[in-house]
């Protein structure tokens, strides 16, 4: 017997094309909510022509364009930018959805500098679980081999949804630590965007090597400040995360690391979305709200928004 029968995918973008898929093999029916602004057989065409070329979407992923017809979902998923989270979760209070929310978006409530976590709880009373990896979306979509961590305030909630949703080849390991899993999220693409520069730069990849590790130590003292665990860090959400996003080309932060590197400015920047830019501006108010100082990511915020100069190699002090 399953323990889900119906799940809900809010978010028709590469990420909740590939995790439908993926969730398709294991439930009944999984609805896949978009906008509006497209249809089913954009969708299809989306997933089968750049997503997973070759391989079609699950007869059992039923596209729809509005919450409402959701309603009967025993989970809803969020695989939306996570600027765009607090929205969503206004329009799944409006549409009167008591299913727990999971989220897949990677970043922080950027207007006040907080988790994403303390957003939505403002604004839903349904359960809330945050769900992150190594898992791009492409390779999730054709089936190869990922995994992600989950937690929430609901222990059981986490693992009843791990129980549920792995799979041979997708691994979902519950975590005891709500804060670190979405620091970890945000703030590897942020770094994964200075990996870029010191690739566009050639400053080689032992570089790389030395910028991560900088990158991984203010990560961990940023969760600390908000009551993570350091260990949680060698997790699938924090190293695993972290070498798949700063060292791959399909990388979209790394990308746009390259693209800064070369002089581009990002109010110009026309490629895909780069959740870690994001991030970078919202350094100075991540570090008032924490009190603790981010000297490679304040670094990384002159460097893209204000055009300085990549030094931080010659500032490292011994």
């Amino acid at each position: 017997m399953r323990v889900f029968s119906k799940i809900g995918v809010i978010g028709a973008g590469s990420y909740g094309l590939a995790i439908a898929q993926c969730f398709s093999k294991k439930i009944n029916e999984v609805i896949l909510i978009g906008n509006g602004a497209t249809s089913r057989d954009a969708v299809n065409q989306l997933y089968s022509n750049v997503i997973a070329p070759g391989n079609a979407l699950g007869s059992n992923v039923v596209y729809v364009n509005e919450l409402s017809d959701a309603q009967e979902c025993e989970l809803i998923f969020i695989a939306v930018p996570a600027a765009a989270v607090p929205d969503v979760c206004k329009k799944i209070r409006e549409a009167n959805i008591k299913a727990p929310v999971v989220s897949c978006s990677k970043g922080f409530d950027l207007v006040n500098g907080r988790l994403l976590s303390v957003a939505m709880e403002e604004i839903l009373s349904n359960e809330i679980i945050i769900f992150s990896g190594p898992s791009f979306a492409s390779e999730v979509a054709r089936g190869l081999p990922a995994g992600v961590n989950i937690a929430g305030k609901n222990r059981e909630l986490a693992q009843k949804i791990s129980r549920a949703l792995s799979s041979d080849f997708f691994r979902i390991e519950p975590l005891d630590d709500y804060v670190s899993l979405q620091v970890a999220g945000a703030m590897k693409n942020a770094l994964a965007v200075g990996c870029g520069i010191v690739s566009g730069l050639k400053y080689g990849e032992s570089g790389i090597a030395l910028l991560m590790v900088d990158g991984l130590k203010e990560m961990m003292t940023l969760s600390a400040a908000w009551g993570g665990l350091r260990e949680s860090f060698f997790e699938l959400c924090g190293v695993g995360d972290m070498v798949l996003t700063c060292t791959s080309q399909q990388s979209r932060n790394v990308i746009f690391g390259e693209y800064i590197a070369a002089g581009g400015y990002i109010d110009h920047w026309k490629g895909k979305l780069a959740e870690g830019a994001f991030t970078i501006g919202a350094i100075s108010l991540l570090e008032k709200n924490s009190g603790i100082k981010l000297p490679l990511f304040s670094e990384l915020r002159e460097v893209v928004y204000a055009h300085k100069s990549f030094c931080y190699f010659s500032s490292v002090r011994q």
